[in-house]
């Protein structure tokens, strides 16, 4: 199945590849300068099929690695969640899996960002252990960055607005625990 995803992925990349390089020569030869111009100054460098076909072929590259790590990442959770289950690992923790695992598949990062954000609130409530600890680590690791991007600035504004940040941050930890 997610080998045909791929191939139909593919397909439809090689078509708007072409599709995008006869857009770009259209343009181009309305608004190219010709060689008897160049020296006039404001030249534009001069874009080949080949040099237009490659940029695009390149990422065309670069969204296949990124959508096969995706795949790669989505096969993994699929095991955890497995794992998961059968050691009896708290809901929230699986359903968080589950729920990355789907926005993997799908490649959409605002499923999983709202949908992690709303469970968090909930479970939070709740007093979901789970949910604390994952919220507590992840105010943690902001802590930190706020941490050092506070010794690197310079700026007495910003490293007053950066401080109030890193006190807030810390009394949201003393409450999470």
């Amino acid at each position: 199945m997610a080998l045909e995803a791929l191939k139909r992925y593919a397909m439809e990349q090689n078509q708007a590849i072409e599709a995008e390089i006869n857009n770009l020569l259209k343009k181009d030869a309305l608004k190219r300068p010709t060689s008897d111009e160049k020296g006039k100054g404001n030249i534009k460098p001069l874009v080949s099929n080949e040099s237009v076909a490659e940029a695009l072929q390149e990422r065309l590259a670069a969204n296949y690695k990124r959508q096969q790590e995706h795949i790669r990442k989505a096969g993994q959770l699929r095991a955890d969640i497995n794992k998961g289950i059968q050691a009896g690992e708290p809901v929230y923790k699986v359903l968080l899996k589950a729920i990355e695992c789907i926005s993997l598949m799908t490649g959409d990062r605002v499923f999983y960002d709202m949908n992690k954000n709303n469970l968090q609130t909930i479970y939070g409530i709740l007093g979901e252990p789970a949910a604390i600890e994952i919220e507590r680590q992840e105010v943690e690791q902001r802590l930190k960055r706020l941490m050092a991007a506070y010794e690197k600035e310079k700026d007495p504004g910003a490293k007053q607005r950066i401080k109030a940040a890193i006190k807030a941050h810390e009394e949201k930890i003393k409450t999470l625990e």
